[in-house]
């Protein structure tokens, strides 16, 4: 069993990190990679120190365990951008979203519409479907949870 992931500043007064399980937000991280959503921008997106390899761990299923507050805000930004597509204004986000729609299509991975909402969060779930490109409903915002960030 690995252990559970360490995100800085996230820890929950009573509830022992081993009851959290990490599947649902695993499939969530994998349908928006599949969408084109790079670990960088993943990451950004859920702000409070989450760094593009704790994405990447928790999408490849290396960790079995994450804090509530990120299985949450993982949550709240699969309902925001379950169905878009990256922006590609300029050649490196051209090349991000190409490298995150190639490694989800290695993998099979499929899009948020693949996935059957009511049983996300079951232990096991596993979807039917695999990887399929996806055109999107629109085009992802930049801070979609209007996270704060820190001073550059």
């Amino acid at each position: 069993m690995t252990a559970p992931l360490p995100v800085a500043g996230w820890a929950v007064r009573g509830v022992p990190p081993a009851h959290i399980s990490v599947s649902g937000a695993r499939l969530r991280v994998r349908a928006l990679i599949a969408m084109g959503l790079s670990n960088e921008r993943i990451a950004r997106a859920l702000g409070y120190g989450t760094s593009a390899r704790a994405v990447r761990r928790i999408a490849r299923g290396d960790t079995t365990e994450i804090p509530p507050v990120l299985r949450r805000r993982i949550g709240r930004l699969y309902e925001h951008w379950w169905d878009l597509v990256p922006p590609e204004r300029t050649a490196a986000e051209r090349d991000a979203a190409a490298a995150a729609r190639r490694w989800a299509r290695y993998r099979r991975w499929c899009t948020g519409a693949g996935l059957d909402d009511d049983e996300l969060d079951q232990p096991g779930y596993e979807p039917h479907c695999a990887w399929r490109r996806a055109t999107g409903a629109g085009v992802a915002t930049d801070n979609p949870l209007k996270v704060r960030r820190p001073p550059r």
